[in-house]
């Protein structure tokens, strides 16, 4: 009677809640850019760029607020240059450029009835210098640009109650539009190595499946009242924490509104055995999202994918044709003078090793209009190298235009390329005073039709580069499912736990594939000694420290460059004075603010490496391991050692150790490499070839002499 009294009680408080919610809304700030990815310039007498506006479909929108920055130039004359905002093809407003301001500021609120899941903004502008004059219509002073750094959208929305549906669990959870930050909870069943190898796993696939936005993942104990939670248990653990009745059926994967909040969902894998919930959960992980669409799921049966070295979605397969819309990429669509260029971005393992005299195959499927001057070009570039250019020669334009480019695979680059395609089309002169048909000037880039194709490269690569793992995991993102991977920890504490698995969600939006193999650990075995490491926690085995760069027992060596740089002034010049060269952690309060990134080889296998996450203060690991998602933060973690100091935001980095290599290199490349990197090693062939070849010499003399003499010659 009790039981079910609370039950009561709980659904009451959280319908209570509800309505308060309902009555005032949340809100939340998008920058621009985290939805668009450049700061467009827009160029000529009219120019347009669009953004993408996402709506979450666990969203009630209330009001949409837009609030713009566009720099200009000075030149535009008011009474003909304006800008204007379409919404879903709707105008929202227009509004001159005023000549005496370099940065305009546009406040507005945007319609919000028929909302679609992705909605257009199209920002169109209109540029003059001139009223009652001829104007060339490709003037440099003719242009704006979109500060999108510092333009945003505020919107004001109810969250929809959860229902038990499973389809909830990829429209409403993971909703791959909701946006920064996402912070989800998971609950196991207790923290055996076994059970916290499954939520590494499922906070891996989670950072995979929402690709590009921030979660944090908090390890929890029981349901909170403010966030989503996934429960991993079997069914008895279930019933318990969610104080369901025994009769009630509890099916493999089912979703349940929050008893706190019903807007927040409770998603449960479970299973009667551990097998069962192993099996629960890669099917959860392996199946596509649109198999879910009933109010529960109970699983029969699941085959594994066949995963090789580096098939991730995140590297591109190299070998073969890949074409661009494979990539995620709508065909590209240029209109008038000077229009934006199209970027297309593609990933390569940093462990490649570029051979120099190989050629990158690209594709190119185009067209272009029939109103192009005959000097018109298509500009070609690789990470901002220019390639070559594509004349447009065809008076009366084409439907489509496809050809083969040999790009030198030198211009490759570890890890993120860029590809840029860019439209120089200007029209042909029309007389003194005749404006241009701009409308005539267009051309698609067809991403359906083109395709780049990678040769095979052995791989072969130089380490510890710590920037290697925070841009895409490597070398942990070589096996697609971290088969080769394990995380370490030495204590169970809740905040050590919320950051390996928070880190486990960044390594999956790095790679993109879920982690149906990885494994975690509080021990060292044998499986950790034969993988690549992953260590989380306030203190670091010294057996794991042997090949570490710095050794981080109860003393810091004050010898190692990267620590002159953090203390200074009266601290070290106290220790000169004791002469001494080692500082205590706790010293003056010493290292208890700073978080420690420390890449080194394994101790145990030539071939692995050791990735360290160590810090003293329990918070500042916590807040690392989030932090690695802010690229700003993520472009100081490099070299073999970076130390964040959180209490005054400060950064220090360094290579202190000696690099080492992990790979195949054939025979002669690795001959060449070796030689053509070690000034000894090749006077030392030299000497040893000399002396080869006078040996040769002088045998073959002595041969000619001995023959000469028994007159055979």
């Amino acid at each position: 009677m009790k039981k079910k009294v609370t039950i009561v009680y709980l659904v009451w408080l959280s319908f209570f809640t509800f309505l308060i919610n309902s009555a005032y809304g949340k809100e939340i700030v998008v920058p621009l850019k985290d939805i668009a990815f450049q700061n467009p310039m827009l160029r000529s007498i009219e120019a347009e760029y669009t953004v993408k506006i996402p709506i979450s479909s666990r969203y009630l929108v209330k009001n949409l607020f837009l609030h713009l920055e566009v720099e200009k130039s000075r030149a535009l004359v008011k009474e003909r240059s304006s800008i204007a905002l379409f919404f879903n093809n709707k105008l929202v407003l227009q509004k001159p450029f005023d000549p005496l301001l370099d940065i305009m500021i546009i406040e507005t609120n945007l319609p919000t009835v028929n909302l679609e899941p992705f909605n257009d903004l199209k920002i169109s502008a209109i540029h003059h210098y001139c009223l009652n004059c001829c104007e060339f219509e490709g003037s440099p002073e003719l242009w704006s640009k979109l500060d999108l750094e510092n333009s945003y959208i505020k919107i004001t929305y109810d969250e929809k109650p959860i229902l038990e549906d499973t389809l909830l669990i990829r429209d409403y959870v993971l909703d791959q539009k909701l946006f920064n930050p996402i912070n989800v909870g998971i609950i196991t069943e207790n923290k055996e190595d076994s059970y916290l190898s499954l939520a590494a796993r499922l906070a891996g696939y989670i950072g995979s499946y929402l690709r590009y936005r921030r979660v944090k993942i908090d390890y929890l104990n029981k349901i909170p009242e403010d966030k989503d939670v996934f429960i991993i248990g079997s069914k008895s653990f279930v019933k318990q924490i969610l104080n369901l009745q025994d009769e009630r059926r509890i099916p493999d994967i089912a979703v349940y509104p929050n008893p706190f909040d019903i807007t927040k969902a409770v998603v449960v894998i479970t299973g009667n055995s551990y097998d069962r919930i192993l099996k629960s959960l890669n099917s959860f992980m392996s199946v596509k999202e649109n198999v879910y669409t009933g109010k529960d799921y109970n699983i029969l049966n699941i085959k594994q994918a066949d995963l090789s070295i580096y098939n991730t979605a995140m590297f591109i397969p190299l070998g073969k044709k890949v074409y661009l819309s494979e990539l995620g990429y709508d065909d590209f669509k240029f209109k008038g003078i000077y229009p934006p260029p199209a970027v297309v971005e593609f990933r390569i393992p940093q462990g490649l090793y570029i051979q120099k005299n190989k050629k990158i195959k690209f594709h190119f499927a185009y067209n272009y209009g029939a109103g192009a001057r005959e000097d018109s070009v298509i500009n070609i570039y690789l990470n901002d190298k220019y390639i070559t250019s594509l004349k447009i020669e065809k008076k009366y334009g084409t439907v489509m235009e496809e050809k083969d480019i040999d790009i030198p695979a030198y211009l490759l680059q570890q890890g993120l390329n860029k590809l840029k395609i860019e439209y120089a089309i200007m029209a042909p002169g029309g007389g003194f005073c005749i404006s241009p048909n701009i409308e005539a000037l267009r051309g698609t880039f067809f991403t359906s039709k083109s395709y780049i194709e990678i040769p095979k490269m052995p791989y072969w690569f130089e380490m510890p580069y710590l920037e290697y793992f925070v841009d895409s995991g490597f070398p942990y993102s070589m096996q697609a499912d971290l088969s080769d991977t394990v995380f370490l920890i030495n204590e169970k504490n809740d905040t050590i736990i919320s950051s390996l698995l928070t880190l486990s969600s960044y390594l999956g939006s790095r790679s993109l594939s879920p982690y149906v193999n990885l494994r975690v650990y509080s021990y060292i075995n044998e499986d950790v000694k034969s993988k690549h490491i992953i260590y989380v926690g306030r203190s670091i085995p010294l057996e794991l420290q042997s090949k570490s760069p710095i050794k981080i027992t109860e003393n810091i060596d004050l010898s190692v460059p990267i620590f002159k740089s953090i203390f200074n002034g009266s601290f070290l010049k106290k220790l000169k004075k004791d002469k001494s060269n080692i500082a205590n952690l706790n010293y003056l309060n010493t290292l208890t603010n700073q978080v420690f990134f420390i890449m080194f080889q394994s101790p145990y296998d030539s071939q692995k490496v050791v990735t360290v996450l160590y810090s003293p203060n329990l918070n500042g690991i916590e807040k690392a391991s989030y932090m690695l998602y802010i690229p700003k933060f993520a472009g100081q973690v490099k070299g073999d050692i970076a130390i964040w100091d959180f209490y005054v935001n400060q950064f220090f980095s360094d290579n202190i150790s000696e690099k080492f290599y992990i790979g195949n290199l054939p025979f002669f490349e690795r001959l060449i490499f070796e030689l053509g990197f070690s000034p000894m090693k090749l006077a030392l062939a030299a000497v040893i070839l000399t002396i080869i070849l006078s040996l040769v010499v002088k045998k073959i003399l002595d041969y000619r002499e001995k023959r000469r003499l028994d007159g055979e010659i």
